[in-house]
């Protein structure tokens, strides 16, 4: 379990992420360490994973909805993002203006759940004026287990 000390700094992170929800307020938030990556689960479900830096879980996504830093797709690029592909600008039918070089973005199909957590590679003034090439490198894809790098 995260210690008190612990839960502060992590929500803290997921705060800054917009992704803090009141369920986690008091929600016992297990951490447990797999092949290098720090695993933080509630209840068995994985909602974050730490490497180099924190990155939600699609469940969590799923479950909180954030509205920044999210890139839509359309429903021809969802089956390639859960196969582990990359984002190409082709398949972006919207983006919020708030994602920067590198953020961490929250990839979203047309249905309105999202399918993955990548990180950015160009700004959104760069995206959305790309006609071709990658938009997003995919880091967590949906129905995969986020610990295993």
């Amino acid at each position: 379990m995260l210690s008190k000390k612990d839960m502060k700094n992590f929500s803290k992170k997921m705060e800054e992420y917009g992704l803090w929800a009141g369920f986690l307020e008091n929600a016992q938030i297990e951490v447990e360490e797999k092949k290098g990556r720090k695993c933080f689960s509630v209840g068995g479900i994985i909602i974050a994973v730490e490497d180099s830096s924190l990155l939600p879980s699609v469940e969590l996504l799923n479950a909180v909805k954030p509205d920044k830093n999210v890139m839509v797709v359309d429903k021809g690029a969802v089956p390639h993002i859960l196969n582990g592909s990359n984002l190409f600008v082709k398949g972006i039918t919207h983006l919020d203006s708030n994602i920067k070089k590198d953020s961490i973005v929250y990839i979203r199909g047309p249905d309105n759940r999202f399918v993955a957590v990548g990180r950015a590679e160009e700004s959104y003034e760069v995206l959305k004026e790309m006609k071709q090439g990658t938009a997003a490198t995919t880091l967590i894809v949906a129905g995969r287990d986020p610990c295993q790098p």
